[in-house]
């Protein structure tokens, strides 16, 4: 065999045994310069699906537009936990309109966990 077909017949099977696949097939979607979950910027990390902010408090967080209804200040990382609040204080029910997203002092601020705080139902952190 030529050195042309062995050249043709190696590149046949390397593609054979890795195809290539397509930016569309594996979502891979590059990060914005030089960002970080740890920078602070807890809504670009939502907008991402992040594993550090996703499902329930990721889409309270989103409908908020990033703002805490509380306190009225940006959801940042120097700010603590973001923590989800269930407004009715029911904590089965997960529907969206119960669901809202604080900072964890502002959660605690919450009249339902003064009241749980105050009657040693609930540890201080």
């Amino acid at each position: 065999m030529a050195g042309a077909a062995k050249r043709q017949l190696t590149s046949e099977q390397i593609k054979k045994a890795f195809p290539t696949v397509s930016w569309k097939v594996n979502n891979h979607v590059m990060v914005k310069g030089d960002a970080s979950p740890f920078n602070g910027n807890i809504s670009y990390w939502v907008g991402r699906n992040s594993k550090l902010y996703s499902g329930p408090t990721a889409n309270a967080i989103k409908r908020q537009k990033n703002i805490c209804p509380h306190c009225n200040r940006k959801f940042m990382e120097i700010d603590g936990a973001v923590e989800l609040h269930h407004i009715d204080g029911n904590h089965n029910n997960w529907k969206r309109k119960n669901l809202v997203a604080l900072h964890r002092e502002c959660h605690q601020a919450q009249a339902i966990h003064r009241k749980r705080i105050k009657d040693g139902l609930v540890k201080r952190r």
